[in-house]
């Protein structure tokens, strides 16, 4: 959550100091103020609280801090019981999600993850995966790409479990491809610096997205569209790679003084 509140809090003064600049009204920053605290995504075509300010893809965060706290609650319980209880839960947060109502910090898209997060767990202490899971997993997968809608920040996943097999299907291909680009020598060391700081890619993503960096750079140069897609992806990186540095320059210098205190 420490994440999601900074990253919000730097949206805010961004889309102040832009307000301020074009000495614009400072409707949006009211905006995102109220957006913080409600955690939501995207709006959706449940009952109740359908349509509320949304903060944009740093829903995540709270959804996962719901997902991990719920699932790390069932500790003690066996990775069968895992699974059936995570599969309720699922199920049950996922109908209220997407019929009855919305409940802030993206709560029931969290209680709705928390069948993925009870797969990984599963596939991690039971890593097999047969000839008959392939088969199984494929026709999923085929089903739910051409015949469902998968969209866990509502939520919304029309065929459930269809959908959930034919996801994790799709990912443990994703893994597997990774896997192999790993023994490539450069594929490996960019993925690998991606993977470690993909929180902060997302929040620098989200700054931009929300604020509209990017786009406001190709506005001003008469860039094509094509170019605003490219700056979405370079600002991020760039600004993670930055913020990397200077957290590494820090984190030494932090760490240099405290043996020195301690010396002393």
């Amino acid at each position: 959550m420490i994440p999601y509140f900074v990253t919000c809090g730097a949206v805010v003064l961004l889309t102040l100091t832009k307000n301020i600049i074009i000495n614009d009204n400072f409707q949006k920053v009211y905006y995102y103020i109220a957006a913080t605290f409600i955690g939501s995504g995207s709006s959706r075509s449940c009952l109740w609280l359908s349509h509320v300010p949304n903060i944009g893809a740093i829903w995540f965060f709270p959804a996962l801090f719901i997902c991990k706290n719920v699932y790390n609650s069932m500790a003690s319980l066996t990775i069968k019981k895992k699974l059936l209880y995570s599969s309720a839960i699922f199920f049950v947060s996922t109908i209220i999600g997407r019929y009855l109502l919305f409940i802030p910090f993206s709560v029931l898209s969290g209680l709705s993850a928390i069948i993925f997060y009870s797969i990984g767990d599963f596939f991690k202490t039971n890593p097999k995966f047969n000839s008959y899971h392939w088969i199984i997993g494929l026709i999923c997968w085929f089903i739910a790409f051409n015949y469902s809608h998968l969209y866990l920040v509502q939520p919304k996943i029309d065929l459930y479990f269809i959908d959930v097999i034919g996801a994790t299907t799709a990912s443990i291909c994703i893994y597997n491809i990774s896997t192999l680009l790993n023994k490539i020598t450069y594929f490996s060391g960019f993925l690998s610096w991606i993977g470690k700081n993909s929180m902060y890619i997302l929040c620098f993503h989200l700054i931009d997205l929300n604020v509209g960096i990017s786009s406001l750079l190709t506005y001003y140069y008469n860039l094509y569209y094509l170019f605003d897609i490219i700056l979405k992806i370079i600002i991020p990186l760039l600004s993670t790679y930055l913020f990397v540095i200077i957290k590494n320059i820090t984190d030494t210098y932090m760490y240099k003084n405290n043996e020195s205190i301690l010396k002393h």
